[in-house]
């Protein structure tokens, strides 16, 4: 049986069924001075094997690993979440031990064995939740904001990192930049990433270097938070700003021409046009292109496994005349999705490139650029607006307009302009799609940890690879023009 601990400061919590987190004394972790918090802000639950955060609509939000999130996420050891862009907590996983029968020692038993904590011990656990918010001081912790008040120390020394900025993507060397007050009596600041120390500086102005070269483990695609800790003459931690959430990327962007894709673990992956674009990228796009397609959702997008994936579909769909082969298709996609259906010319592209990359050649049972069979078309009556025409008629009107219809039951009908479940449950009849979407719970935002059939997952992949492709073409190496240019004038 798994057991999960959540770390806010010293203090550690185990999620024994709820822990609740906000701004009042009624929560068990209760950041009381920080405004940002809302009274009942999130809390972490464990349901079986698993954990769950989930954010109660506070007015500030929450972050997850440096993202965003709303409504509720799965929780892996080593996540860190934000709320309010300024209280920190960090979530691990332990098994837990199962002791031989007769092994378990009493409590007097452990009482008495367990030395009694020394005064130096005693003072260093004298924290405060401050409002700047708790403080992670684990070996893996992620630095927050948090005042130390440190027994026996004068020293009202505070600090914030001005350089790099939260969101940069580190790529070279670069300076760290420190503002510092009554720092006279600073012995030390310690430099940490991820709550790893990698740097000290023992006077003003603080400052050290940051080289990814010396980290390539964090080119992971993911947030990683760059600290600062000031120590007085007697080794007390006087001061910790809130984290700084950066990137970064150690790979060159450009490989040699002719490179064909890499079956490897590597945090690049090289298009057919010599590119290579690094996880870090690909979560850029793939959020840039959901908030576009699905503005009134936000998904969590920062699941490396799913980053992989769209990263190594992309390649397959690096390859230059995507463009020429969807303007074929111009007019019949946007009047068919836009002008009759009210859905977004961009659905209609990114499904067609991901399912055909509009080739409308029969597979099997499947035509068009949009692979629908003529018996489902049929069946479920989106063939009345084709008259004569079939799904594989070179125009490919019919086959727009059945799509158009088809995505107008399912992409706003059943799933209300969720373009991801959406396009997950292309292929489903709409009271398949109904069914199925029945079945999932009500907050989807985690949508890798929520679709687990290999179909659908596929289906998510390759529009998303599809569209971040399309849309920023120069970024994959090919010199075609972004699919924008196709249906900017559709509305």
């Amino acid at each position: 049986m798994q057991e999960g601990i959540v770390s806010a400061g010293e203090k550690q919590f185990p999620v024994n069924g709820r822990v609740t987190i906000g701004r009042t004394p009624d929560n068990i972790i209760s950041f009381s001075g920080d405004e940002k918090i809302s009274r009942n802000h999130a809390y972490i639950e464990q349901r079986g094997d698993e954990f769950y955060i989930v954010d109660l609509g506070s007015s500030n939000g929450s972050k997850l690993n440096g993202i965003p999130f709303t409504g509720e996420h799965h929780l892996n050891s080593g996540d860190y979440a934000i709320f309010g862009n300024s209280s920190v907590v960090v979530f691990s996983i332990i098994e837990e031990d199962h002791p031989a029968e007769g092994d378990e020692p009493s409590g007097e038993a452990e009482a008495a064995a367990a030395p009694e904590a020394t005064p130096e011990e005693k003072k260093k656990n004298r924290v405060m939740l401050a409002g700047a918010g708790g403080a992670l001081v684990l070996a893996m912790a992620i630095g927050g904001g948090a005042m130390y008040m440190a027994s026996g120390s004068s020293c009202a020394a505070t600090a914030k990192i001005i350089s790099p900025e939260p969101g940069d993507t580190i790529t070279k060397e670069t300076e760290i930049e420190v503002e510092s007050d009554n720092a006279g009596c600073v012995a030390k600041a310690i430099f940490t990433i991820d709550g790893a120390e990698f740097a000290t500086a023992n006077t003003e102005p603080f400052e050290a270097t940051i080289d990814p070269k010396d980290h390539p483990d964090l080119a992971d695609g993911f947030d990683h938070v760059l600290g600062i800790v000031l120590v007085d003459k007697y080794g007390e931690r006087i001061y910790e700003p809130p984290p700084i959430a950066l990137a970064f990327e150690t790979r060159k962007v450009v490989g040699p021409a002719n490179t064909t894709v890499a079956q490897n673990n590597s945090n690049t992956v090289p298009t057919a046009a010599g590119k290579k674009v690094s996880l870090v990228e690909i979560q850029q796009l793939s959020a840039a292109l959901a908030k576009n397609i699905s503005p009134n959702f936000s998904y969590n997008l920062s699941n490396k496994q799913f980053l992989e994936e769209v990263q190594k579909r992309a390649a397959e769909y690096a390859q230059d005349g995507n463009f020429d082969r969807a303007f074929q298709y111009r007019d019949a996609i946007n009047v068919a999705f836009v002008r009759e259906n009210d859905i977004p010319a961009a659905f209609g592209y990114y499904l067609a490139l991901s399912r055909s990359k509009f080739s409308p050649a029969k597979q099997g049972a499947d035509e068009g650029i949009f692979r629908m069979t003529t018996e489902f078309v049929e069946s479920n009556k989106y063939n009345g607006p084709c008259g004569a025409e079939t799904l594989s008629d070179p125009k490919q009107e019919c086959a727009a307009k059945a799509a158009g219809m088809y995505m107008k039951s399912v992409y706003i009908g059943l799933f209300e302009r969720d373009a991801v479940y959406a396009a997950a449950a292309f292929g489903r009849s709409p009271a398949d799609a109904g069914a199925w979407k029945a079945s999932l719970p009500a907050t989807r935002n985690d949508f890798w940890n929520i679709v687990k059939t290999p179909e659908e997952r596929e289906r998510i992949v390759r529009f998303f690879a599809a569209g971040i492709v399309s849309e920023n073409p120069q970024k994959f190496g090919l010199k075609d023009r972004p699919f924008a240019e196709l249906y900017k004038l559709a509305t």
